[in-house]
């Protein structure tokens, strides 16, 4: 069989790759081999018939008979070959010609050993298919899922294709509506130009008028491994998500410049921070410093949005050739002050969209910063994947998420459990059937959510329910902090209270609370069928154990902190409010790894030790006031100290501008 043959048979049976087609191929050679041993058998008892011929006529015409059946068989597949257009021969690229040409060099004999060679390796006629059941469960990467992480990861998996805000509003809005807002155009030579270009990424998208980079940041990711040590080694163990964890890591350059940039923190040097970020326009921290500098002050959110764009970028270069944020298993370290930034440039990036009216776009980013650490949450993104995935009308997403998700307690969210009812409505697109029996649980679980959201979404309601002793708030009177269940409920009604505000919505939400009323009014029981009335008594007794105290997490004091909710700051515990923390790094992990820290010291703050960037030991200063009024010239002493520490004297380098990188 010639090589042409070959390729079209390949071309015929809509195989590219020749293993998956080395069974068919190597079927369809040993069909026309029998063939033709039965067309040559038939030649030769006719010539016995006919008799008077010669051996070497015999030959020959044995020889004319099988080149005859090889014509055939081209001509054959000539035939049956598809019409393809011109431009798809150009897409296959060079891999397909050594393949063809290493079949050339074949003989018959030598191409039907390598196709049983071939055959032997493939187990079985459906392996396409068992190759995506195995990237289902991650095999493909190396990794061996199990069902329940299978059901886990596949609500964190992203399309990428949503995450571009520009896209996004070109589908709402048109191109003209895209233009009007300053899109990107068609700026890929100059973006290449400066450094840009070079690769598609899914995060950010680069624009004309960044300052160029011509090299790495200095943000760079690596895998964790059970060597790392004996804390990333329990990390590793008590992963239950099945992920791969990566972390973060700044090179010697970007460690330099870090020096500078924290004793313009320290200092509280607005001024500074921003000639840093122009010095360096790729220091990812001084990027969200000041983009949270410019939204805090000037009200710029456009720019401040871009700087946050281009800290995302900042942290793509430098992104893993393994880690992916669209396959829901890539995991980072949020113990490590390096890896930090990535949360927070996500967080913040997700809040711009939002603003701009991006909702499937906030959504997806959404998922992506869950995904990054998905039982820890260390930004408490659950409490807004609910919101986003209302508002993108995604209401099969926020069902199918909270009747599956294993790896946090979603019921134990007050958010949660009314935004499902919510979701059911927008399905049912009428009331009475299961939404209304949902939104009756959800009531009767956490009724203080009802007084604080009908006020808030203007819903008339008869005063006598506010003021019954079921809908009241369990606190005590002489504590200025909020509760747990506190923070959660506020949260909620500030984000969604928008939801309920519709004519359609504002009754059923009136129909629900009157069906919870007759609940409550008997004693939980009903002759109306509640098919979770057992299970949730259960529940609305584990609520107030759980949620009904002042011991907040850590995760949802940061989400208070970075969530634009000024009003709720004053709620949280006295000793996250006394905490010092910027906003490169709000509220810092108890567990911190701070590679800053060795340099910089600790701060004794209400006897807990938190190192951060910006703590000093008491030796140097008695506090951080005085550090303020401190002399230019101590200052610049302390930071000259910093840097011998570090082993990194003499003048520095921009870690964006810079190619000697791997000299270092």
């Amino acid at each position: 069989m010639s090589s042409r043959a070959v390729r079209r048979l390949m071309k015929e049976r809509g195989h590219d790759d020749l293993e998956e087609s080395a069974a068919l191929i190597e079927k369809q050679a040993k069909q026309i081999g029998s063939e033709e041993r039965e067309e040559k058998e038939q030649a030769a008892n006719l010539f016995d018939l006919l008799g008077g011929n010669d051996a070497s006529d015999h030959d020959s015409d044995q020889d004319s008979s099988k080149e005859a059946i090889e014509e055939k068989e081209e001509n054959s597949i000539t035939k049956q070959e598809p019409v393809k257009k011109a431009g798809a021969k150009k897409k296959k690229g060079k891999k397909k010609g050594k393949q063809a040409a290493k079949a050339e060099d074949m003989s018959m004999k030598e191409f039907e050993a390598h196709l049983k060679e071939l055959d032997e390796q493939l187990s079985t006629p459906n392996s396409a298919k068992e190759d995506d059941k195995k990237a289902g469960r991650g095999e493909a990467l190396g990794v061996v899922l199990t069902e329940e992480q299978q059901q886990n990861r596949a609500l964190l998996m992203v399309d990428a294709k949503h995450l571009d805000s520009e896209s996004e509003i070109k589908r709402l809005f048109g191109s003209a509506a895209l233009k009007e807002a300053g899109g990107r155009g068609n700026g890929r030579r100059a973006l290449q130009q400066r450094g840009l270009g070079s690769r598609r990424l899914a995060l950010s998208h680069p624009k004309p008028t960044w300052p160029p980079m011509m090299a790495s940041p200095g943000v760079d990711m690596r895998q964790l491994a059970a060597e790392d040590g004996p804390d990333t080694k329990q990390l590793l163990d008590s992963d239950k998500t099945g992920g791969q964890w990566f972390a973060i890591e700044h090179s010697a350059r970007f460690r330099t410049v870090q020096l500078e940039f924290l004793s313009a923190v320290i200092t509280n040097d607005a001024d500074r921070i921003a000639a840093i970020a122009y010095q360096h326009p790729y220091h990812v921290d001084a990027l969200l410093q000041l983009s949270e500098i410019l939204k805090q002050t000037g009200g710029d959110f456009g720019e401040a949005g871009t700087l946050v764009e281009r800290a995302l970028y900042s942290f793509e270069q430098g992104f893993a050739s393994r880690f992916s944020i669209t396959n829901g298993l890539g995991r980072l370290d949020f113990r490590r002050i390096e890896s930090r930034g990535l949360f927070l440039a996500l967080f913040r990036h997700m809040q711009f969209m939002a603003r701009r009216g991006c909702w499937r776009t906030a959504s997806e980013v959404n998922k992506v910063l869950l995904s990054l650490d998905p039982v820890q949450d260390p930004y408490g993104a659950l409490l807004t994947l609910d919101f986003h995935a209302m508002k993108s009308r995604q209401y099969d997403y926020v069902r199918q998420f909270y009747d599956s998700w294993t790896w946090s307690s979603v019921s134990m969210l007050p958010g949660w459990a009314y935004s499902r009812a919510l979701a059911e409505f927008m399905l049912e697109k009428k009331s009475g059937g299961k939404s209304t029996d949902l939104l009756v649980e959800a009531i009767l679980v956490f009724p203080t959510v009802i007084p604080v959201l009908c006020t808030k979404a203007n819903i008339d309601i008869d005063p006598v329910v506010l003021t019954h002793p079921y809908f009241e708030e369990r606190q005590i009177t002489a504590e200025s902090a909020m509760t747990h269940m506190q923070l959660l409920v506020q949260l909620f009604v500030e984000r969604s209270s928008a939801l309920f505000r519709t004519p359609e919505v504002a009754r059923w939400l009136q129909e629900g609370l009157l069906l919870a009323l007759e609940q409550i009014a008997l004693g939980g029981t009903c002759a109306r069928d509640i098919t979770a009335a057992p299970q949730v008594v259960e529940r609305r007794q584990q609520v107030e154990r759980q949620l009904c105290t002042y011991v907040i997490p850590e995760r949802i004091s940061r989400h208070v902190l970075v969530a634009d909710m000024d009003a709720l700051k004053a709620g949280l515990p006295e000793q996250v409010r006394s905490a010092t923390s910027y906003a490169f790094d709000p509220l810092p992990p108890s567990n911190d790894i701070n590679i800053y820290a060795e340099l910089v010291g600790g701060m004794q703050l209400n006897d807990n030790l938190m190192n951060m960037p910006g703590g000093f030991a008491p030796e140097d200063f008695a506090d951080l006031d005085a550090l303020n009024d401190a002399e230019p010239e101590v200052v610049m002493g302390l930071i000259e100290r910093m840097r011998q520490l570090l082993g990194t004297g003499g003048g520095l380098e921009d870690p964006g501008t810079s190619s000697d990188e791997d000299a270092q």
